[in-house]
């Protein structure tokens, strides 16, 4: 039986750098809206659970995203690349794959939670710090669940993203997100306990996947097998799969590492320390990810010779951006602390003050964008070979030498070992401006003076 013609897309009402706006005005609200979700779930629920608790989630969470990446074959990123990212059978081809992956990540996340449960039980003693914890082994199970919901959504949500259609995608989040946190404090009020977090992860994971299929226009899902397809989802993923490897190693390395020298609760008060900077690299991550690589994307496609000018229209909001929010939190770290949290997470402003440097380099991820746009994924793999080595060397060793300010400062090496690669890479594609590399950076006191003022407000 034969598949029905592709669909074929509405022409766009305006130009490229229209939608993209507005892809980035929606990004923006949704991210606004639920980091007013979030944060109002933060102060209940960090004052209904332990700081214990959210180190447990966040050790799941390093597990969950190791089986995630070290699998990562960047398939969302092959539809907004390809050009038959609109074809039903290159679609189907690449749902199909996503569910294998996701029932290979079931299983390697329950592999491991037995082999965690197994250790803990009949080799107590091996496993240190966090990792010891009597209840790992069933917020793993759990979070299991997460890797198999997240797997079959429809790939109509990476579509979304190639038109730069973010309206309905934002709306699914934000409702995800209402109804997570509403569960989540509605749970922790009766029944306090270790899995309201996984269970709430969860829950998101399902009723995002869910609404992908219910709400995103587009060819409906099945199963389906191209050789060509799969053919062409490889070439393009073989070096995102090594590099999202690398990613892991280093973006969850810091937890990886201080969860063998930091307890639960220890981890938790690092956790909560990071959770502003996390929302911060979250909306970045987005506009990189849902504005700046489709429509860099687009260009190399249609108009290759506008790239050089199109990167630095996406270089100038994220640097703002970086730029501007590592001054505000270098300047009101400790006050925001303060206020949002209870004297558990004291020591978590002092997290967030050294932390906030390091948006002075996560800057330079549009240029990741830029390698994924114009199909050099192989340069992803340079970069992450970079940072996770130097992480692994920095941290361990700085934890030595000055304890938990010095681990701080080992992860700051480590995100700026690339900014000299990043500088090299735009300088050979003619894409490097001195001047706009070093007038960005006036946003910083920018940043710190708004910084100053809320400290003095909340002070």
């Amino acid at each position: 039986m034969s598949l029905p013609p592709a669909p074929t897309p509405a022409p766009p009402v305006a130009g490229l750098q229209h939608r993209a706006s507005v892809a980035a005005l929606w990004i923006g609200l949704g991210y606004a809206t639920n980091q007013l979700i979030r944060f109002g779930s933060s102060l209940v629920l960090t004052r209904l659970l332990a700081p214990e608790m959210y180190g447990l989630m966040t050790m799941g969470m390093v597990a969950m995203a190791a089986v995630t990446l070290l699998s990562d074959f960047g398939f969302a990123q092959s539809v907004i690349h390809n050009k038959r990212g609109d074809d039903p059978r290159f679609l189907d081809t690449i749902f199909t794959l996503q569910v294998l992956r996701g029932l290979l990540l079931f299983a390697l996340m329950n592999g491991f939670a037995l082999l965690v449960y197994l250790l803990n039980t009949y080799h107590p003693g091996w496993l240190q710090g966090s990792y010891a914890h009597p209840d790992l082994a069933k917020v793993l199970a759990i979070m299991s669940l997460a890797a198999l919901a997240m797997s079959i959504e429809s790939p109509n949500l990476a579509r979304a993203h190639r038109m730069l259609a973010m309206g309905q995608v934002v709306r699914n989040e934000v409702v995800a997100q209402a109804l997570t946190t509403g569960l989540s404090i509605l749970v922790a009020l009766k029944w306090p306990s270790y899995w309201v977090l996984p269970v709430s992860w969860l829950i998101s994971a399902m009723t995002v996947t869910l609404l992908s299929h219910l709400t995103l226009p587009g060819h409906r899902s099945r199963l389906a097998w191209d050789r060509s397809a799969v053919h062409d989802a490889w070439h393009f993923s073989k070096w995102i799969l090594l590099s999202s490897s690398l990613t892991y190693l280093f973006r969850e390395g810091d937890r990886l590492l201080l969860g063998g020298m930091l307890t639960s609760a220890e981890l938790g008060v690092y956790t909560v320390g990071c959770l502003l900077l996390a929302a911060t690299h979250q909306v970045i991550g987005k506009l990189n990810a849902h504005v700046g690589m489709p429509a860099l994307a687009e260009i190399a496609r249609d108009n290759p010779q506008r790239l050089r000018e199109a990167y630095r229209k996406c270089r100038l909001p994220i640097d703002a951006l970086c730029v501007t929010a590592a001054g505000f939190f270098f300047a009101s770290a400790n006050s925001l602390i303060e206020f949002l949290y209870d004297d558990r997470y004291a020591g978590a402003g002092h997290i967030l003050t050294v932390l906030s440097l390091g948006l002075l380099a996560t800057r330079y991820g549009v240029m990741d964008q830029y390698f994924m746009a114009t199909g050099e994924t192989r340069q992803l793999f340079k970069r992450g070979l970079v940072q996770t080595v130097s992480l692994y060397v920095a941290v361990p060793i700085a934890f030595w030498l000055g304890g938990m300010t010095g681990a701080l400062i080992g992860i700051l090496v480590a995100q700026a070992s690339t900014v000299p690669l990043m500088l090299w890479a735009q300088r050979s594609r003619g894409l490097l401006d001195w001047r706009f590399e070093f007038s960005t950076l006036g946003f910083f006191p920018v940043g710190w003076a708004l910084g100053w003022v809320v400290s003095r407000v909340l002070g």
